[in-house]
């Protein structure tokens, strides 16, 4: 049986969209509404929206760097960090048409099969996680009103290369998973596993971030001091994957030969920015 974290990694797909024409929308007008969907029973009513809702599992999964980023610009009352059960989701991605040309304009709760997906007070919907992440990380908030926990340039602003690597970096752990073998035989899975991690895109992904940390200079993270929504694909759901038995088909030791990306995974969760999102979502 495929993983949990997997499957629920494949539930989403992996186009990356930004739009700073919104971002200028929601920092100019915040305190304005729309609507959004919500399903009871079946049925799906309109809502009144006042603020970002990110709509995800109860786990970190792929959600971690939209969740750490949205709370690092906008605390914890600025936004809604809405969480979906599995069988919820089924029931509603059940009653999504396969081929709907508007489906952007659509009453259903989400615009495709796939989570994460933030709906913003502006009345856009998107459902891309990179995409989610950096729109989150680029907020900034009223210079008179900066949240303790702050961190500046969580997606790097001035750097354009420092921008590529970390764009770089989250690429290759989405298509570590996108390209993970998932046959159905046990048997096949296994042994295209064993040849995924030997000589597949596994193994070259891996190297190549476990190169970018060790050429990070100080460390742990991939620029350095600097945590970035980089540094969050790589704790989950990369690291996540190995730590929590999830890989099947991979050894174990496989991940003992990559230190530097088990240290920014352990770095991740001992930042400051992290200690405080876990203080207000113990789960």
């Amino acid at each position: 049986m495929t993983s949990t974290i997997l499957s629920a990694y494949r539930l989403s797909s992996h186009i990356s969209l930004t739009s700073t024409r919104h971002i200028a929308l929601f920092a100019s007008s915040s305190s304005s509404s729309s609507s959004s969907f919500s399903t009871v029973n079946g049925t799906t009513t309109p809502t009144t929206l006042t603020k970002p809702k990110l709509h995800y599992f109860a786990f970190r999964g792929r959600a971690l760097a939209c969740r750490v980023a949205l709370f690092n610009s906008l605390g914890k009352e600025g936004w809604t960090d809405q969480r979906v059960s599995l069988p919820r989701f089924q029931k509603n991605s059940n009653n999504t048409p396969q081929q709907n040309p508007d489906r952007l304009e659509s009453t259903n709760e989400y615009i495709t099969n796939n989570l994460p997906q933030l709906d913003l007070p502006c009345g856009t919907r998107v459902s891309q996680s990179h995409a989610i992440a950096r729109y989150a990380a680029k907020l900034q908030p009223k210079a008179t009103n900066l949240p303790l926990h702050f961190l500046r340039n969580l997606y790097p602003s001035d750097d354009k290369i420092d921008a590529m690597i970390c764009d770089e970096a989250v690429a290759i752990v989405d298509q570590i998973l996108l390209l993970t073998p998932k046959d159905a035989d046990p048997a096949t899975r296994k042994t295209r596993r064993e040849e995924y991690q030997d000589i597949g895109f596994l193994r070259v992904g891996m190297e190549i971030l476990e190169g970018r940390l060790r050429n990070s200079d100080s460390g742990p993270f991939l620029l350095g001091k600097q945590l970035t929504i980089a540094d969050l694909y790589i704790r989950a759901p990369l690291c996540d994957l190995f730590e929590l038995g999830q890989f099947e088909g991979v050894d174990p030791e496989f991940y003992d030969a990559f230190p530097r990306i088990k240290a920014c995974g352990a770095a991740v969760l001992e930042h400051p920015l992290l200690k405080a999102y876990h203080q207000n979502y113990k789960n």
